[in-house]
């Protein structure tokens, strides 16, 4: 396969799991890029499954990616947080009504473990089979079907928490004002 044939072929399946990844699309896009100028100078000769050795390569960027950025937000935190007074938490409503808005996909995915969010990932989303995921992953098959497992497990019960809350008074029953 020659270089325009592997871009044109997995840049969209490349892109999606990095956009998923990192829920950003500028960072998505950049990772991307490096992903195919990582591919486009290495030696392709001996890789049996292309897609999965790109989704590797995908994987251990976003995970660069996601550690400097974890980082940077950790170093802001705390520096926001020793310049500020000390106040009362917010309140149970303004908890309640952040956790109300917050029920897409996407956040549901953001809230699994990383690892699971990656199997899950690589394998619906890129459409990896699961002996692609694990190579992908480098981990063993049994490994890679547990934690596609465990992430769907998971995924049902957040979305199950989700829809358990309570309504907001006053919206879908009479209020007993």
């Amino acid at each position: 396969m020659n270089d325009k044939e592997l871009f044109e072929t997995h840049k969209e399946a490349v892109y999606h799991y990095c956009l998923y990844m990192l829920r950003s699309r500028a960072d998505a896009e950049d990772v991307c890029q490096e992903v195919f100028v990582k591919a486009l100078v290495a030696d392709r000769s001996g890789i049996e499954y292309v897609k999965a050795w790109l989704m590797k390569i995908a994987a251990n960027e976003c995970h660069s990616m996601l550690r400097r950025r974890t980082n940077g937000e950790i170093k802001e935190k705390r520096a926001f947080w020793l310049g500020m007074p000390l106040r009362s938490p917010q309140s149970v409503e303004q908890a309640y009504e952040r956790i109300e808005t917050s029920g897409e996909f996407e956040e549901l995915l953001g809230r699994l473990k990383p690892k699971l969010r990656e199997a899950l990932l690589l394998y619906y989303m890129a459409d990896l089979s699961t002996n692609e995921t694990a190579d992908a992953l480098g981990v063993p098959i049994g490994t890679a079907k547990s934690r596609i497992s465990r992430g769907l497990k998971s995924l049902k019960k957040l979305t199950e928490q989700e829809s358990a809350m309570p309504e907001k008074e006053g919206e879908g029953r009479a209020s007993s004002y």
